[in-house]
């Protein structure tokens, strides 16, 4: 198994974040990960809420149509992704099931293995403060979703640099969303 790590550190006042973004191939597909980190002026149970419920991704994942829940957050739950990735996929659908939930800690999608495209989402919240929380989100996915999406591959570290570009991006809308609400 190759892997490369890649490593990006952003320190600002409003905005902590330490990336790692990480290229690997797992069982024959390469997948990017990217993760972020923001500090959010909010208690722990409204920020995870927000965070952990798919449902909510449309308003900070300027990719996301419409994601909807089966049911109740918790683990087993099924969420529909709807997402516009290209203008050849503009509604394109992906299902995930939650396999870990630790209400106010920890959420977990990820795609099944007969799923076209390999997908895992980990959300996570630690307390920093009783009105300060500190966000964790990992994003892992496979690299050939981008084929499928645009009809040609890119170079991982034109898709490594774009992740990491949107993960800061959500980072800041989540916390912009929380902080004003």
């Amino acid at each position: 198994m190759q892997v490369i790590f890649i490593v990006y550190t952003f320190n600002k006042a409003r905005f902590k974040n330490n990336k790692m973004t990480t290229i690997t191939t797992m069982t024959n597909k390469k997948l990017i990960k990217v993760s972020g980190t923001i500090l959010i002026n909010r208690n722990v149970e409204r920020v995870f809420d927000f965070f952990a419920n798919p449902g909510n991704d449309n308003l900070w994942r300027t990719e996301i149509n419409k994601s909807i829940l089966n049911g109740a957050l918790q683990i087993g739950v099924i969420v529909s992704e709807y997402s516009y990735l290209s203008k050849k996929a503009p509604d394109n659908l992906i299902e995930m099931q939650c396999v870990q939930y630790e209400k106010n800690k920890l959420v977990v999608f990820e795609t099944s293995e007969n799923t076209g495209f390999y997908l895992r989402s980990k959300r996570q919240v630690k307390v920093i403060s009783d009105t300060t929380t500190e966000i964790i989100y990992l994003l892992e996915f496979d690299m050939s979703i981008v084929k499928f999406a645009l009809g040609f591959a890119l170079p991982k570290f034109i898709v490594s640099y774009k992740a990491n570009s949107d993960m800061k991006k959500y980072l800041l809308k989540l916390k912009s969303i929380l902080e004003n609400e």
